[in-house]
């Protein structure tokens, strides 16, 4: 790979993610893409997968596909952190920098992270982990990202290849048939019935894995996953608010919802019926009207009585 200019550098890494889910039978990239797409807010993406069978789960890393329009075949040697690697040491930190731009990709048993900030501020971070192995991936082994067109085309090459052997029609056709379910699935997760629901729990629990370190990072995400969450219920934010680190919002969604999409919210959330019989407002950390508590008529107090 030849060396990134320092702007390509940051375009590259400063939104790029790291996360890791749970091994399961299904289609891991198409899995890894639904996270990362609720995640970052965009189904243009680029991502590389890593499959662990040893501690059955899944780690990636993801970005949107824009921060690569000046990097067509984009590769990062911090693919060291990922099990499978050549390179790769086991738990600990893996760190790459630049001129403004450090980033370090925290590995830890079944959990993976990745952190951006400036290289001051990194060496600080870094002189505070004084218990865990650091290892530089500079002239490392550098794995490529995938676009998810680029992923497809893989898989559509694989079965185009066995295909051959019959005839270029079969092929063609089952390309057809991979695009056009592949697209359709994601397209389907919109509709809120009781199989959405279900997979918006899958989702959730797996976007509640991913850590990040960024403040800025950690926000967006929370918002990404309160939109996507009240958006496949059929709702809307009507209030939401960040201040000195506390949380408050207000959702408005359908009465129909069920107790898991409200402990999906975290912690403190209340839910109320609201004007409209058809809708419940959800809230945390902010009052609602109907639950607000009535304030008491003040009596008169009776006159001192003299002695």
């Amino acid at each position: 790979m030849s060396k990134l200019s320092t702007v390509q550098f940051e375009s590259a890494y400063a939104g790029m993610i790291a996360g890791a889910i749970p091994l399961h039978s299904g289609d891991i990239d198409r899995s890894v893409f639904m996270v990362a797409q609720d995640v970052l807010g965009t189904a243009r993406l680029h991502f590389l997968v890593a499959v662990d069978r040893d501690s059955s789960t899944v780690y990636y890393f993801a970005a949107a596909s824009s921060a690569f329009t000046s990097i067509p075949a984009f590769t990062t040697p911090l693919a060291a952190a990922l099990p499978g690697h050549p390179q790769h040491h086991g738990d600990g930190i893996y760190f790459l920098s630049d001129v403004s731009l450090a980033v370090a990709v925290e590995k830890s048993r079944d959990h993976i992270r990745l952190i951006a900030n400036t290289p001051e501020v990194m060496a600080d971070w870094l002189a505070e982990q004084s218990e865990r192995a650091v290892y530089p991936v500079e002239g490392n082994e550098a794995w490529a990202m995938e676009s998810i067109p680029g992923a497809y085309r893989r898989i559509a090459d694989g079965i185009s290849l066995s295909a051959s052997r019959y005839s270029v029609v079969v092929a063609a056709i089952a390309l057809l048939v991979y695009m056009g379910s592949a697209i359709g699935i994601s397209v389907l997760n919109a509709s809120a019935d009781k199989s959405s629901q279900a997979h918006m729990k899958a989702i959730n629990d797996a976007v509640t894995r991913i850590d990040f370190v960024s403040p800025l990072s950690q926000q967006l995400a929370r918002v990404q996953k309160i939109s996507a969450l009240v958006v496949r219920a059929g709702g809307w934010i009507d209030e939401y608010e960040v201040k000195n680190g506390n949380e408050k919002f207000i959702l408005m969604m359908p009465a129909w919802i069920t107790k898991d999409y409200i402990d999906a919210l975290g912690p403190g959330v209340i839910a109320d019926q609201s004007v409209d019989e058809n809708l419940i407002r959800v809230a945390r950390g902010a009052a609602l009207p109907a639950t607000a508590p009535t304030p008491k008529p003040m009596k008169n107090k009776p006159a001192a009585m003299r002695r």
